[in-house]
């Protein structure tokens, strides 16, 4: 009859299941990242069609405010917000994988009761709860990948998150609007809308089924001390044998225990990295949404150009999100986060001058084009995507979950403030809101400069947090 394993073979068995993780290449990267990040697709699914069926809406119920019109709209990152934080903490109590099947569920239930929402008020609550699976699943999916991929992959597939969102985008007009626009000769008929909401839903049904089988988190098993359970996972994705790991699960260490570790992030050694990324998420939102999220109304309410024309200036617009978004991934392992932080900051904020400047000399459409295109460009560069790859990277397992939610509630909070300051600004005072957007771009970048970090050096806290004393054995 063996012993059960002591106190220094189960922590040698977690460090090694550590090891084993972060210093392997995952063959299955790609198909990871994209079923992780896959709230992505939905968020630019969700942004780039209903950022066209305002009018449809309108339509739908004539006699609701438009104030009431874009709340229910934009309830959607007010949702995210909440998500992402409550979402965050519950993927750190309860398991990565748990946490991606639930909030898909909710996300399925609600896209589909909204497309059939009676009132505004039903379809605002739907929104609010749409929402809040979207920022919960996209604090889990970064988290995911940080804890399944190898220490060099998760950067660069994390990287990679910008990408996803500007390709889906792309697709929506593409495979969506377009083909809408054609079959009906408008995108102001009352049905676009209930369109949208459902096959929002029918795309997370698939989503689901194909995240039915992916696995736990081996980290954030191991951390705890369910070994069996780990060695079968690395088993299985890396048909690794690891014999001298014990074959036990045991409960060493408690993992996302209690409310008060909601807040456990928030520590003084860690302020140099929370300022660095939380600003950076803010911005990134900010700039985009108070500007970006309004290039549609622009071009349409303004009569820049019709609608068709409106659809393939977009089009070209967030091609530069798609090169920028492959070549900030690129370009890490080059230069790394810090210097992409700065510059793609730095680049955003001079691009959306370089906007003002066309409203100032009342300069050709192709120039707003042109500019907007860098605007994209550089956006995705920069703090869009080095943010979320930063705070994953400050925090282990035991607490990431917690900060990829609270780093990720920063983009939706500026999102929420762009879209009620931003139509303002477009239509009262242009000149001013794009060179004060143009100054804050530039400002991140400086701040990124003196206190940001290169990931690529930064301390491997997955390591780190294995010291902590465990509970018991």
């Amino acid at each position: 009859m063996s012993s059960s394993p002591g106190k220094d073979q189960i922590q040698n068995g977690i460090k090694e299941i550590y090891n084993t993780v972060l210093s392997t290449k995952n063959i299955t990267a790609r198909y990871i990242a994209i079923l992780a990040l896959a709230s992505l697709w939905l968020d630019a699914y969700d942004f780039a069609s209903m950022s066209f069926a305002t009018a449809s809406l309108e339509n739908t119920f004539p006699n609701v405010s438009s104030l009431l019109i874009s709340f229910s709209i934009g309830v959607i990152d007010l949702g995210a917000l909440f998500g992402a934080i409550i979402g965050g903490w519950l993927n750190d109590r309860i398991g990565r994988r748990d946490m991606f099947i639930l909030n898909m569920i909710l996300f399925i239930f609600m896209a589909v009761l909204g497309g059939f929402s009676t009132n505004i008020y039903e379809l605002t609550v739907f929104r609010g709860l749409l929402g809040f699976a979207l920022g919960a699943d996209t604090a889990t999916g970064f988290t995911y990948i940080f804890e399944y991929l190898e220490r060099e992959q998760r950067l660069f597939w994390s990287n990679l998150w910008q990408l996803q969102w500007y390709i889906m985008y792309l697709v929506t007009i593409g495979f969506i609007l377009l083909p809408f626009y054609f079959i009906e000769h408008s995108l102001t008929t009352p049905i676009l809308w209930r369109v949208i909401m459902i096959v929002g839903g029918v795309i997370a049904a698939v989503i689901l089924g194909f995240r039915s089988k992916i696995p736990e988190s081996v980290l954030w098993l191991a951390y705890q001390g369910k070994l069996a359970t780990a060695k079968k996972i690395i088993k299985k994705t890396y048909g690794i044998d690891l014999p001298n790991v014990p074959d036990v699960d045991v409960f060493i260490r408690p993992v996302g225990k209690g409310v008060k570790s909601a807040f456990s992030i928030f520590k003084a050694s860690k302020w140099r990295e929370l300022v660095y990324s939380f600003n950076g998420n803010f911005e990134q939102g900010f700039i985009f949404y108070t500007f970006g999220f309004y290039i549609p109304y622009i071009l349409l309410a303004l009569k820049l150009v019709g609608p068709l024309a409106s659809l393939e200036a977009l089009s070209i617009l967030y091609a530069g999100g798609i090169i920028g978004g492959y070549l900030t991934a690129w370009l890490t392992p080059r230069i790394g986060t810090k210097s992409q932080y700065v510059i793609g900051a730095v680049g955003e904020g001079t691009s959306v001058g370089l906007i003002a400047l066309t409203y100032i000399l009342h300069l050709p459409l192709q120039y707003f084009v042109f500019f907007s295109f860098l605007f994209f460009f550089f956006h995705v560069i920069g703090p869009a995507s080095q943010g979320m790859t930063s705070i994953n990277t400050f925090f282990g397992t035991a607490e990431r979950g917690t900060a990829a939610g609270w780093g990720y509630s920063w983009v939706k909070l500026a999102a929420i403030i762009g879209l009620l300051i931003g139509l303002a600004g477009v239509k009262v005072n242009p000149i001013g809101m794009t060179l004060g957007l143009a100054a804050y771009g530039i400002a991140t970048g400086i701040l990124g400069l003196f206190i940001g970090y290169d990931t690529r050096k930064y301390k491997l806290e997955d390591v780190a947090e294995l010291t902590e004393k465990p509970q018991k054995v």
